[in-house]
């Protein structure tokens, strides 16, 4: 009988939860440590994070407990954008599903001054790491990459996200400038803003297809709100942002191929004139024509956000293909193909709803 893989859960706030949930719950991982950097939770048993039964692993704040656990694997939900923390981890051989830096995704054009460290430890280690997720990740990579196996010829490929976004803390918001007056300080609007995220998931596609993008665009356009409203993180006041449509032009000899797009509204009726139908999707225009659209919900209808779990377990159920895959940054079409291995598994509700770190500006949840 194969042993499980013993694996160690890095976050305890939104995707982290999703990530314990996925590791306690799949039959050939074995959770061994759970990371934490919120100080009320250090000592708490891993189920009662996420309102499960106890599982006997307590939530420490120190890297080197984890490390003497022994995993094997990590799943790395802690904060984006950093890479630094998952260093000793790749030194001492344990591999990594990881959430931070999306230029993972396409090592190429990654920036050298994070490559290359991660690259090394991961090699001096004998361990590889990923960068997991739904979008960028999943959507943006693998699911449309798979679809032009069918295709005879691919004119353009269109990436797409319809998704509300008034459940989302007020850091999230601001990233796009939604409940401001403006875009200026938008973070993702800024240039450059949109193609540090997706511009990796767009470049890689291009590859893996056999192209090289010659050049990326970025664009983006909002909505004014007609009316005051309220949403849990703020209040939109008339006038101020609350919708956007954004994304990436991948160009070929001039013309575009690639395109990346998102849609995202405070309130289901705004922009009408944008797509509407909430979800993820891949449009392929070329012989022939081919549109997927995915659907995402939680069936006991309690998580607002039902992204979260793929986010999370797109990385977890790589785990085991992950352990087996060369030192050193690895992608999504370097790993053996993975999937969901928890058939017909017992099911537990949880203690998470939306996002617990804020529900209004200035106000705290306990």
């Amino acid at each position: 009988m194969t042993r499980p893989v013993r694996v160690a859960v890095w976050g305890t706030g939104d995707v982290g939860h999703y990530a314990l949930r996925g590791v306690i719950s799949h039959p050939d991982l074995e959770l061994v440590a759970l990371r934490t950097t919120t100080a009320a939770k250090v000592g708490t048993d891993a189920g009662d994070v996420i309102g499960w039964d106890a599982t006997g692993v307590l939530a420490v704040d120190s890297d080197t407990a984890v490390l003497e656990a022994g995993p094997h694997a990590l799943v790395y939900a802690g904060r984006s954008k950093t890479w630094e923390p998952v260093l000793p981890y790749l030194e001492a051989g344990v591999n990594v599903a990881y959430l931070g830096v999306t230029g993972l995704l396409d090592p190429p054009s990654l920036d050298p001054e994070v490559r290359a460290p991660l690259q090394k430890a991961a090699v001096a280690g004998g361990a590889s790491i990923m960068y997991g997720g739904i979008d960028p990740g999943f959507t943006t990579q693998l699911l449309p990459f798979v679809l032009t196996s069918i295709s005879e010829r691919v004119d353009r490929l269109t990436l797409y996200e319809v998704r509300d976004y008034d459940p989302l803390p007020p850091h999230q918001l601001d990233y796009f400038g939604l409940g401001r007056p403006d875009t200026t300080q938008a973070a993702k609007f800024r240039p450059g803003g949109l193609e540090r995220t997706w511009g990796s998931s767009l470049r890689a596609l291009a590859r893996a297809m056999g192209v090289e993008v010659d050049d990326v665009v970025e664009f983006h356009e909002t909505r004014p709100a007609p009316e005051d409203f309220d949403i849990p993180a703020r209040r939109i006041a008339k006038g101020t942002i609350a919708a956007v449509r954004f994304g990436l032009s991948g160009l070929v000899d001039g013309q575009e191929r690639l395109r990346i797009e998102h849609v995202n509204r405070l309130r289901r009726d705004l922009a009408p004139e944008w797509p509407g139908e909430q979800g993820y999707g891949v449009r392929i225009e070329g012989q022939p024509d081919y549109d997927l659209h995915l659907s995402l919900r939680d069936p006991a209808g309690r998580q607002q956000r039902p992204a979260l779990f793929g986010t999370a377990m797109y990385g977890v159920n790589a785990v085991p293909s992950l352990v087996q895959a060369p030192a050193g940054i690895v992608t999504q079409l370097d790993l053996l193909p993975f999937g969901c291995r928890n058939v017909g598994g017992r099911h537990q509700d949880d203690n998470w709803v939306i996002s617990q770190r804020v529900t209004a500006e200035g106000e705290r949840r306990p």
